[in-house]
């Protein structure tokens, strides 16, 4: 059906614009990439060997990791990676139930590399796995830019917020503030710092471990900033509940290399317990076979 204006060279045509505008629509429907799928599927390795066989890694890692603890500390953030990973290749739809992971990877790719170079002569170069180290975080941090623009290009953000995420968000702006201030203390004064942790931390796994927390740090951070629907909530959670399992673990794995067990000890458990309950609040804001991710 056209319409004829009374001037005879304006002719529209209806159906053919609703029609485009049809056609347009599915592509802002933010659905997840799929380079976007296959550039999360690579922890899996670094995830079994860090955890699960710590005392490897005092000799076939990048740099020597040791004690145990300091291993598994790291093995854990990869563990939660994989718990991440799982979700995004085979629940994930949309890219806004997993941007917070980017912002999360996107921080630790960039605190990492700087340990990296400001530590060049405790790394192994005569040894290709240190290559890959260096390799994966310096080009992580590109790579997650290009694929989040690429990503939100295709994705609209709603304007107001599900008012049941309120207290999530509160308080995912409290933890994420106290644990990115302390993060970023902990890079710049490891020695000082790294004195009061659990277990002993040389100044470059003092600085790998602020990295580690400043990624979890960001994470929160940009939900407390950016969540707007329950949905949206799921895998970042989640995946912050795997992290804080992990580390709970640690100390009784490996009770006899806890080398203060006093306050550092009840403040590293108490802030676990903390973000725990955060994650568990998080992942519960919607039923998981309910959601649509």
């Amino acid at each position: 059906m056209s319409l004829v204006c009374p001037s005879p060279e304006v002719v529209v045509t209806m159906p053919r614009t609703v029609a485009v505008s049809t056609r347009a629509r599915p592509a802002y429907d933010g659905r997840i990439q799929p380079l976007t799928r296959g550039a999360v599927a690579g922890l899996l390795f670094l995830a079994a060997f860090l955890y699960g066989a710590p005392g490897m890694a005092s000799t076939d890692y990048a740099w020597p990791i040791k004690p145990s603890p300091a291993a598994s500390f790291l093995g854990a953030g990869y563990l939660a990676g994989v718990v991440a990973t799982a979700l995004v290749v085979f629940a994930a739809r949309r890219w806004r139930s997993i941007q917070p992971l980017a912002v999360a990877l996107f921080t630790l790719s960039v605190g990492l590399i700087a340990a990296t170079l400001l530590h060049a002569d405790k790394f192994k170069w005569d040894y290709a796995p240190t290559w890959a180290w260096t390799l994966v975080y310096a080009t992580a941090p590109v790579g997650i830019l290009v694929l989040s623009a690429r990503q939100r290009s295709v994705t609209l953000r709603p304007m107001l917020a599900d008012p049941r995420l309120d207290w999530l968000r509160r308080l995912s702006l409290v933890a994420g503030a106290a644990l990115g201030a302390y993060a970023i203390a902990l890079f710049a004064f490891p020695t000082a710092l790294g004195d009061d942790w659990p277990w002993p931390l040389t100044p470059l796994l003092a600085q790998a471990t602020a990295s580690w927390l400043a990624m979890i740090a960001a994470a929160l951070l940009w939900c407390a900033y950016d969540l707007r629907r329950t949905a949206e909530a799921f895998i970042s959670y989640v995946t912050l509940g795997a992290w804080c399992l992990g580390l709970l673990a640690i100390p009784a794995l490996y009770a006899d290399d806890m080398a203060r067990t006093g306050v550092p000890l009840l403040l590293y458990l108490g802030a676990l317990l903390a973000l725990l309950g955060l994650a568990v609040l998080g992942a519960t804001r919607t039923r998981a076979v309910r959601i649509s991710l």
